[in-house]
C-alpha cells in the first residue's frame, strides 16, 4: 500500500515518521556525513516513487525539496543542519545553566580555565563533546549581547539585533566610541543620537536607536539574537542556518531569490482543494512532472508528439488545455459548472492561475483539480489501466470540490500549511 501511496501522503509519512525518529540522537551525537547522506538517500528515493527494482527520475535536487514551503520547497528537513541545530542546544544549556551538574562535569574536564564558547577539542574528547562543539558553531553566530550597563565592544561583539552581521559593518572614520556606554548620553542608559549617528553608517544608526538598553540591568546578558524573547530554540537556529544554505545554493546556480515567489506559494497552500492536487500543482510550477516533451529534452525520450492528438510536443499546457481529451473535459466543465477558463500564456499559466488578479480562488481550485483529473486520465490511457471519459471527470472533480466546501465549517478560513 505504501508503493501505491499519492506524494501528499508520502509527504505526511515521511515527515511523522523518518524526520522525527532520529530526532533524540541527533540532539546528543553528531551523525556523521556518511549516515546523513543515507537518510536522505531514503528519504528522497521514497518521495519520488524509487524502490530497490524501480528507479525514478528525481526532478529536484535535495537542496530544493527541504526549503520551506513558502519558499518552493516541501519543508523536509536537511538532517545535518537539523543535527547542528540540535546540538546547539546543548552549549545553550551549558552557557544558561553553569551550576548544573553536567555543566560543572564538562567546565572541569575540558574548559577549567575558560568560557564554553572559548573551549578547544582535546585530542581525547569524548564523542559528546566534540557533538557540543560542532553545535556551538550555530549558537556563536546567533548569540548577541543584550545592552544594559554598556560594557560591550562596540566592534567586536554581537549586539545589534536588526542587523545581519549583529553587529556595526563599517566603522566610520570620525567615531570614537570603544564600549557601548560611550554611546551613552553622560550619566543616563540614553542614546545620544549625534554620538550614534556620527559613528555608523545610516541603517546601523538606526538599528542601534531602536535598541532600548536594559535600566535595572547590571550586567550586559547573552542572549538569542533569533528570538523576540531571548531564548535558543532549535527551530529559529534551523531556519537560521537553512537560510544561508539556500542563499549559497542561490549564488552557484544563479537564480534569483524573486524567482521563488512567495506570493504564489503561499496561494497554492491556502487552496481548498485536496493536498494531493496541491502538490500536484507545485510539481506542475516546478515543471517536475514527466511530460513527453520534457523527456525528450532530458534525452530520456526519443519523440514527444501526443498519443491522443499527434501534435509534436506534448507539454503539460497541452496536456491541460489543447489535447482534444482537454477541450472534451473544460467544455464539460462549462456546461456543468457555468465557468469559461479565462485565456492563459502557455509559459506562465502555472502561475497565472494563482493570481486573484486573472483567478479568484474558486476558479484555480477548479483549474487546479481539473488539471489533476487529466493529468491521471492521460497517465491511465497510456498505461492501459482505464477508459476515461471526459463528462465523467468533470462531475467528479465538480462533486469533489463541492462536498469539501460542505465539510468546512461556516466561517473558517482554511489554516496555512506547517512548514
Amino acid at each position: 500500500e505504501e508503493k501505491n501511496m499519492r506524494c501528499a501522503a508520502r509527504e505526511v509519512l515521511l515527515k511523522a515518521n523518518v524526520q522525527s525518529v532520529p530526532t533524540y540522537p541527533m540532539s546528543c551525537f553528531r551523525l556523521s556525513p556518511a549516515v546523513c547522506k543515507k537518510l536522505t538517500s531514503a528519504v528522497s528515493n521514497y518521495w519520488w516513487g524509487s524502490s530497490l527494482d524501480n528507479h525514478k527520475i528525481h526532478w529536484l535536487r535535495w537542496e530544493k525539496l527541504t526549503r520551506s514551503k513558502s519558499e518552493g520547497g516541501m519543508g523536509f528537513r536537511d538532517f545535518a543542519l537539523f543535527n547542528k541545530a540540535m546540538l546547539g542546544k546543548q552549549g545553550w544549556r551549558l552557557i544558561k545553566r553553569p551550576n548544573s551538574l553536567c555543566a560543572q562535569v564538562l567546565k572541569g574536564k575540558y574548559y577549567p580555565n575558560s568560557d564554553f564558547l572559548l573551549a578547544t577539542k582535546k585530542r581525547r574528547s569524548s564523542a559528546t563533546w566534540r557533538a557540543i562543539l560542532h553545535g556551538r558553531d550555530v549558537l556563536s553566530r546567533g548569540l548577541i549581547k543584550r545592552v544594559g550597563p554598556g560594557d560591550i565592544d562596540v566592534w567586536e561583539d554581537n549586539w545589534i539585533p536588526g542587523v545581519r552581521s549583529l553587529k556595526p559593518v563599517v566603522r566610520m572614520p570620525q567615531a570614537t566610541a570603544v564600549k557601548v556606554h560611550d554611546l551613552f548620553i553622560p550619566g543616563t542608559r540614553n542614546w545620544d543620537e549625534s554620538v550614534v549617528r556620527e559613528s555608523f553608517m545610516m541603517l546601523d544608526a538606526n538599528e542601534v536607536l531602536q535598541i532600548r538598553p536594559r535600566v535595572r540591568a547590571t550586567e550586559d546578558v547573552l542572549a538569542w539574537a533569533f528570538e523576540k524573547k531571548g531564548f535558543y530554540s532549535v527551530r529559529s537556529a534551523y531556519n537560521f542556518l537553512k537560510q544561508e544554505q539556500t542563499e549559497a545554493a542561490m549564488a552557484k546556480t544563479g537564480e534569483s531569490s524573486a524567482s521563488g515567489g512567495s506570493a504564489q506559494w503561499s496561494s497554492l497552500w491556502k487552496l481548498d482543494i485536496p493536498p494531493k492536487c496541491r502538490v500536484f500543482w507545485w510539481r506542475v510550477l516546478h515543471n517536475s512532472l514527466p511530460s513527453r516533451a520534457e523527456l525528450k529534452r532530458r534525452h530520456v525520450e526519443p519523440e514527444s508528439h501526443c498519443h491522443v492528438c499527434g501534435d509534436p510536443s506534448e507539454s503539460l499546457y497541452h496536456v491541460f488545455f489543447e489535447c482534444l481529451t482537454a477541450k472534451h473535459f473544460w467544455k464539460a466543465v462549462k456546461d456543468l459548472k457555468g465557468l469559461a477558463i479565462p485565456r492563459l500564456h502557455p509559459c506562465s499559466f502555472a502561475t497565472d492561475i494563482l493570481k486573484p488578479e486573472i483567478c479568484n480562488a474558486s476558479v484555480a481550485a477548479l483549474i487546479v483539480c481539473g488539471a489533476w483529473a487529466l493529468w491521471t486520465g492521460r497517465n491511465g490511457r497510456r498505461h492501459g489501466r482505464t477508459v476515461w471519459e471526459p463528462g465523467a471527470a468533470a462531475r467528479y472533480v465538480s462533486n469533489l470540490l463541492e462536498e469539501l466546501l460542505a465539510l468546512r465549517p461556516q466561517n473558517q478560513p482554511r489554516q496555512p500549511p506547517a512548514r
